[in-house]
């Protein structure tokens, strides 16, 4: 019943103990094992405060346990109803969140090494039917991790039907949870009236579902890699090659927003988005969950947090036009100069590109003199809104042209000029 590859010798493993049948039954197992398998086992009880007095008495029931057998317990009591309410989030929600929460809180105490919970087979195979019926992919599919921050599952392949005899067997006390009978709450809907019509008609669906999450799982972790070799990172951003596949490219976006921080708050429509702009055109852009912008740039689609994205991306110089988000770029030869912006095309560096302002961009101003870039817009009283939108022409940091509004002098035409280039920025409509 027992999976004795999630501990290794030295382990301290602390039991997330309720009082209830499947707890019971795990501690039990672990105390007669302890010895043979090198571990320290104590016990940690949580009273969510949903059932009243009743919790209470539960709590009770497990400390005095404890105490008979000298197993170390760490006890706390939470308000799991109004925890639920202040975030927004079910009761089963918010009463997981605060238990997980005070097991990270045990493990970094120095309470214990890892917490063990009594999920089983049967739990395995009410949590993939719940996934299924809410829209889950894959990923929902791979059931309940055995192993997962900390916390182990050393029940997964023992069926409710084996923890009862078990428990029978042994003359091991327990209490009931009056909550579990009650089929308001979603899983218990599903454990109590959908799971069984299911296993009537085919008993060996909880071993068949096991094998299936088994199987999908290690299919997963195969994607998650390949997904997590695919993204690459240029000046710290996040950035996918727009030539992966819709499923790759799927998962490693997830990836990357939850590397970024964001971890609930985005949803498939959020994913979708990200890949379409795989056939837009460059400096089509989307913006995700938690200020994360996600851009098209050439060959890839880049991942900015906490900042504007990028105006477009950038151009090599030129002649022809040039797609920005409010603003075309014309640049175009001419035979002569008449009304506009115009530059000698013989005194454009070779490396020089089309692409928005930057931080420490520098300006020669048309009659001499070089400043900031920045300090030179403010002189001529551009707004601060029209100097984010600006496109210039530049070598490195050197501004050669700022469209619409002035050139370097660096690139002014003369006598000498042979090769006219008309510079214009026609706005959007």
């Amino acid at each position: 019943m027992l999976d004795v590859n999630l501990f290794n010798s030295g382990d301290v493993v602390a039991v997330s103990l309720s009082g209830g049948k499947d707890s019971m039954c795990l501690l039990s197992l672990l105390l007669n094992n302890a010895k043979k398998l090198g571990i320290t086992v104590k016990a940690i009880n949580i009273d969510h405060s949903i059932r009243g007095i009743e919790s209470e008495n539960d709590s009770k029931f497990v400390k005095e346990y404890c105490q008979s057998f000298a197993v170390p317990l760490y006890f706390k009591k939470v308000d799991a109803i109004s925890y639920s309410k202040q975030n927004g989030y079910t009761l089963e929600q918010g009463a997981r969140e605060l238990r997980y929460s005070i097991f990270k809180e045990a493990i970094k105490s120095g309470f214990c090494t890892k917490v063990a919970t009594a999920h089983h087979a049967n739990d395995n195979f009410e949590t993939v039917l719940f996934n299924i019926f809410r829209g889950s992919g894959v990923q929902g599919l791979t059931g309940i991790k055995a192993v997962s921050n900390g916390v182990v599952r050393p029940l997964l392949n023992a069926t409710k039907n084996e923890i009862e005899e078990y428990i029978v067997a042994n003359a091991i006390p327990f209490v009931e949870d009056s909550t579990n009978s009650l089929d308001d709450y979603t899983r218990n809907y599903i454990r109590l009236n959908v799971a069984p019509l299911i296993l009537e008609k085919f008993n060996g669906a909880v071993n068949s579902v096991n094998r299936l999450t088994r199987t999908i799982s290690e299919e997963d972790e195969f994607l998650n890699e390949l997904a997590k070799n695919a993204i690459a990172k240029f000046d710290g951003n996040y950035c996918l090659p727009t030539t992966l596949q819709s499923v790759i490219f799927k998962r490693a976006t997830i990836l990357i927003l939850k590397e970024l921080g964001v971890t609930k708050d985005y949803e498939k429509v959020h994913i979708d988005g990200a890949f379409s702009l795989i056939s837009l055109k460059n400096g089509s852009q989307i913006t995700l969950p938690s200020g994360i912008f996600c851009v098209r740039e050439y060959d890839y689609i880049v991942f900015y947090k906490n900042r504007e994205a990028p105006l477009t991306p950038t151009y090599n110089f030129s002649v022809g036009e040039f797609d920005f988000n409010d603003s075309l770029i014309k640049i175009e030869r001419v035979e002569k100069r008449e009304d506009g912006l115009f530059i000698d095309e013989n005194k454009v560096p070779k490396n020089s590109v089309i692409r928005a302002r930057q931080n420490g961009d520098l300006f020669t101003k048309f009659s001499g003199g070089t400043k900031k870039l920045k300090d030179y817009l403010i002189d001529k009283k551009i707004p601060k809104l029209k100097r984010d939108s600006l496109v210039v022409l530049a070598s490195g940091s050197d501004i050669l042209a700022i469209f619409g509004v002035e050139i370097s002098d660096k690139v002014k035409c003369d006598s000498q000029t042979k090769s006219i280039l008309k510079l214009t920025a026609i706005k959007k409509q």
